[in-house]
């Protein structure tokens, strides 16, 4: 499987593309191509083209949930690409927020494309096979404690605005000779906790390798402080007796959780920035 990242916060190297606070992955598994997450702007096609990627050939587009930094580019991707089925979780549209006592700040993806693209958006409740041996889990079990950074984020239901639950997130799980890879945008449900959803829904498959960001940052867009010692020794514990083979993490992770993490788990994590190519 080749996995590509279009955007993250960070550039890989020397390499001549953009980064922004965002998320964007290219995955191409057999004769599937497939685009998690957007990413904020349309920076992530420019990144496409500059290495050699046609988005025009994209399948799939999977939204891993609501908020602007990861489904922000949904628009300018509807004008490369006129076959991509989008697949999101219901919720997806509404108008979320980042709050603390001082500001608030409008963090939801502009309501405009779902509206006008509504015919190519498949909302997806419950655990489905999108295309052969590509999932979408949309119910993720709660067994661990959610990020701390959570209690920042918020949703408007109706004239109300109340903490965000996140029943708008969903998880992709790509299996390949009944080894499990699982990409997810920021993990507000909890890193260890949709690790736990994937054993439950594959009993006998391996997870071999989790891709994506693990909101470790305790106040989200303020990126100076980190998880608490308790959140890093559930996740290194879940993905130690899960014997996960490879993490890549970056993102919403933090780099004070991934130094804690990397300390821990030395070469079976890596970071993904924008321009970072793996083979998994």
């Amino acid at each position: 499987m080749k996995v590509v990242v279009l955007i993250e916060n960070t550039k890989n190297g020397s390499k001549d593309l953009i980064c922004e606070e965002g998320l964007s992955i290219y995955i191409e598994t057999k004769d599937r191509r497939i685009l998690f997450d957007t990413g904020r702007t349309g920076n992530f096609i420019v990144n496409a083209k500059r290495m050699g990627i046609e988005l025009q050939q994209v399948d799939a587009v999977i939204l891993s949930h609501g908020h602007h930094d990861h489904g922000g580019g949904l628009s300018s991707f509807f004008q490369i690409n006129d076959k991509a089925k989008i697949y999101a979780k219901r919720g997806v549209e509404r108008d979320f927020y980042f709050r603390t006592i001082l500001f608030s700040n409008s963090i939801g993806i502009n309501k405009t494309v779902f509206n006008e693209y509504s015919d190519r958006i498949n909302y997806v409740d419950g655990f489905t096979e999108i295309m052969d041996n590509v999932y979408i889990i949309s119910e993720i079990e709660k067994q661990y404690k959610t990020p701390e950074g959570n209690k920042y984020l918020f949703v408007k239901y109706g004239n109300e605005v109340t903490r965000d639950k996140f029943d708008h997130e969903l998880i992709m799980v790509i299996r390949e000779k009944d080894e499990l890879t699982i990409f997810t945008g920021c993990s507000h449900n909890g890193t260890a906790n949709i690790i736990e959803t994937v054993r439950s829904r594959f009993p006998g498959g391996k997870i071999k390798a989790i891709v994506g960001g693990f909101h470790l940052v305790r106040i989200p867009l303020i990126k100076i402080l980190g998880p608490s010692q308790e959140e890093i020794n559930i996740l290194i514990k879940k993905i130690r007796d899960e014997n996960i083979e490879r993490v890549y993490t970056g993102h919403c992770t933090g780099e004070k959780a991934f130094k804690k993490l990397k300390d821990i788990l030395g070469s079976n994590i890596s970071y993904i920035s924008t321009g970072t190519e793996l083979n998994i």
